[in-house]
């Protein structure tokens, strides 16, 4: 076996048909980081030139430091052969020692153990043989985080998936979903709201969307450059769509005026025969649930005018999967049920399209009921999506004294921050 350097297309044909690709190892993506500082190499190990292993690597100079390198998603083998998982560390490393690299950080693609869809673990799945084969080849485990809000690690450990695997269509989809996920698609539909798939001119309202959704769940968010320029890069292979939801409030106040006129003729009829006073009972709790929607609706019109984008979600197209990298709502408007509309139609375009699953992505993996991150779990649960627990974040150190330096001050840069945000 030759461990080498690749050219773009050989490693884009090699990646395109891994079972465990994903879009952060895409040339594309290679691309995006790009426009943000980072360098990138293709290598990979061929045994008689077919191609048996591969990784992206995207390098950074740390100020003060060497150079960091990073595999996302990586590296693309089967993890069972363990003979191409040794001979193609024994190779990455001698190529980040002529690059002057201080460590390379890889998360892969690779479940921890198997789980449910609520979170318990199937006995007897645990990886731990994969686990000690990486420790033994120097690499380090950057520990099993929780919670997201405590996490560390450049990418998610926790995500959840939808399978469409023997699903033919969004009808098989919809049976298998939770009656309250349902109930909310259904609602959501009577609501007067309209997707938009959004391009350049209009990506500013998903910016708008990202800022106020990082301010209550109190993440950073990135400046609105980064989004247009992940969005052109992207764009241009049709590895992304940005979709936004408006509602239009105008229409729907018309909708519950003409429902507040059928309620009350209804009353009338119900009055004029003189009997069913039980349903009479449910049709004027009716009457005063929509003279509220009313009252509510003319009162949002006032402050924000007869439409509005109210969430956006943010996908990507890339190998057999549609991944739900990033979502947004308006916390004064989720009453209206935007996001099950939105998850609705993109799992329902995943299966037109053939794709094999849904990553609804970052989850916590405290599934206490009281837990901070417990409703976005859940909501991804009510769509039948499994939980993931990935292997995690590891670190192979090529130079072990400045390393420990780095891990210390990484350690006191991240202390000064958090106590700066308080």
């Amino acid at each position: 076996m030759e461990f080498v350097t690749l050219e773009e297309n050989e490693f884009l044909e090699f990646s395109e048909n891994s079972p465990i690709t994903s879009f952060f190892q895409q040339p594309l993506w290679a691309e995006v980081k790009k426009n943000n500082g980072w360098e990138h190499y293709y290598v990979g190990l061929k045994d008689k030139k077919k191609i048996v292993a591969a990784t992206l690597l995207l390098s950074k100079k740390i100020k003060f430091f060497k150079n960091m390198f990073y595999a996302p998603r990586g590296f693309l083998l089967d993890y069972n052969n363990l003979e191409v998982l040794e001979k193609f560390t024994d190779g990455i490393k001698k190529f980040l020692k002529d690059k002057n690299a201080l460590f390379l950080k890889i998360n892969p693609y690779i479940d921890y153990q198997k789980r449910t869809v609520d979170g318990d673990v199937v006995p007897d799945t645990a990886c731990t043989s994969l686990m000690n084969k990486l420790k033994d080849l120097g690499f380090r485990h950057n520990g099993f985080y929780i919670d997201q809000d405590k996490k560390d690690d450049l990418e998610p450990r926790w995500i959840s998936v939808l399978d469409l695997n023997g699903i033919s269509s969004i009808d098989d989809a919809y049976k298998n979903m939770r009656s309250s996920t349902k109930w909310r698609i259904n609602n959501s539909r009577k609501n007067s709201l309209e997707i938009i798939e959004a391009d350049l001119d209009n990506l500013f309202e998903f910016k708008n969307l990202m800022k106020h959704t990082a301010e209550r769940r109190e993440f950073v968010d990135r400046p609105l450059s980064y989004y247009q320029n992940m969005f052109k890069v992207l764009k241009s292979k049709d590895m992304v769509k940005v979709l936004l939801v408006k509602i239009n409030f105008k229409e729907l106040l018309e909708k519950s005026k003409k429902s507040l006129d059928e309620n009350i003729k209804k009353q009338e009829e119900l009055k004029e025969h003189g009997r069913r006073e039980k349903q009479l009972k449910e049709v004027i709790l009716e009457q005063e649930r929509l003279e509220k929607k009313i009252d509510v609706l003319t009162h949002t019109i006032d402050e924000y005018g007869s439409e509005k984008i109210i969430a956006g979600g943010w996908y990507m197209l890339y190998g057999c999967e549609v991944n739900y990298l990033f979502g947004a709502s308006y916390k004064q408007f989720m009453k209206y049920n935007s996001q099950y509309l939105l998850q609705y139609n993109m799992i329902k375009y995943a299966i037109d399209n053939g794709y094999r699953a849904f990553n609804f992505y970052g989850i916590d993996g405290n599934f206490d009921e009281k837990s901070k991150g417990y409703g976005l779990f859940d909501f991804k649960r009510g769509f039948n999506a499994c939980v993931h627990e990935l292997v995690g974040e590891f670190d192979l150190v090529i130079d072990k004294s400045r390393y420990r330096l780095y891990k210390i001050s990484f350690l006191l840069y991240r202390k000064v921050k958090n106590l700066l945000k308080r």
